[in-house]
């Protein structure tokens, strides 16, 4: 039985706690807070309670540590808790910037403690789904892939509408979008990175940005985040060189591939007039010409994190968020900002 810690019970504290309760070979033992507070809450759910760190990392079966504190404190704590001895899983962002990543990554090597980032959005069912997608070829080349994560409320929660804790979408949402597509293409290199980034309704940090990303092949990603969207964008929307993919949200549950029907051929069309001038070019198929596809069936992968977790804690060689993969993230992200404060794209190769 691993014996986990959640260090700062506060929104993603209480949600590791419901992630871990279904999961066979890990529970939750122990919470620290420097909120007292919190007490009350913790020992009633059955949780043995600290306010002082120090003596929650001191607690001799303590096997693993996960930090669900505001981001600015992840570094130092992390580091922490790999020295005190325990594993280490870091909630995202892992760190505010690479430098302070390498500084953990250090600690975890010098320890020899697993350290890995709650990435857990690599298993989303549209993920899964469009992964799926891809690997069976039925789209051919993946020329331009676009993620999108759009929210109405026109609301950043808490400390993440705040720049001293490390707030803002490019922060909360932009690192699990930009891991997906990096574990989309893991054999294509980053060369160019080119970010926007505005402050609409949160005046402190960015609550909506727009992110290109090009490839040594010249494949790109597009990823855009913002809080205040009133109509509805294709969660993902993929130009293969044999076809075209639309997941619609989340669940999966709606959108389409659609592909030449291999038994007609596409003629030259008399054009289409689109309301000035004509064109051919655009002239749409007839309908018995494309062929649309219902998406595949979605995949339930709620726990794979955590199992993935207790897997690891045996086996390290097993572990699926590996702090590579997690420093690749990180440089984009990196690169992101630096294009947005110079409003100019950066040459990378990450």
């Amino acid at each position: 039985m691993i014996r986990a810690g959640i260090l700062g019970y506060g929104y993603m504290g209480h949600v590791h706690t419901q992630k871990i309760a279904p999961i066979t070979g890990i529970d939750v033992f122990y919470v620290h807070d420097i909120d007292p507070a919190k007490q009350a809450e913790a020992e009633k759910a059955g949780y043995v309670f600290f306010e002082d760190r120090a003596r929650f990392l001191a607690q001799p079966n303590l096997d693993l540590v996960i930090i669900a504190t505001p981001n600015q404190f992840h570094r130092d704590y992390a580091i922490e808790a790999l020295r005190a001895g325990k594993h280490v899983i870091c909630e995202k962002p892992v760190t505010l910037n690479t430098d302070e990543l390498d500084a953990v990554l250090a600690a975890a090597r010098e320890t020899g403690r697993i350290f890995t980032v709650h990435q857990n959005r690599r298993w989303d069912t549209d993920y899964l789904m469009l992964r799926q997608i891809i690997a069976d070829g039925t789209l051919g080349r993946p020329i331009a892939v676009e993620s999108r994560v759009l929210g109405e409320r026109g609301i950043v929660f808490g400390w993440r509408a705040d720049p001293a804790y490390g707030g803002g979408m490019l922060y909360d949402w932009g690192v699990h979008q930009v891991d997906q597509i990096l574990q989309l293409f893991p054999d294509r290199k980053v060369t160019r990175v080119f970010a926007q980034l505005w402050s609409v309704n949160t005046l402190q940090v960015d609550d909506y940005f727009k992110l290109e990303l090009v490839f040594n092949d010249q494949s790109s990603a597009h990823v855009a985040c913002g809080v205040f969207a009133l109509e509805k964008l294709p969660r993902w929307f993929v130009y293969g060189s044999s076809g075209t993919l639309k997941i619609d949200d989340f669940s999966a549950k709606s959108g389409r591939i659609s592909k030449i029907n291999n038994q007609y051929t596409v003629e030259v069309s008399e054009g289409v007039d689109p309301v000035v001038g004509s064109s051919r070019t655009m002239a749409p198929l007839r309908p018995e010409q494309i062929q649309h596809v219902p998406l595949p069936a979605p995949v339930d992968a709620a726990n794979a994190f955590y199992e993935n977790i207790v897997l690891a804690c045996q086996d390290p060689t097993q572990l699926a968020v590996k702090p590579d993969s997690v420093r690749r993230t990180m440089q984009v992200i990196d690169a992101a900002f630096a294009s947005a404060r110079t409003r100019q794209s950066v040459d990378v190769l990450i």
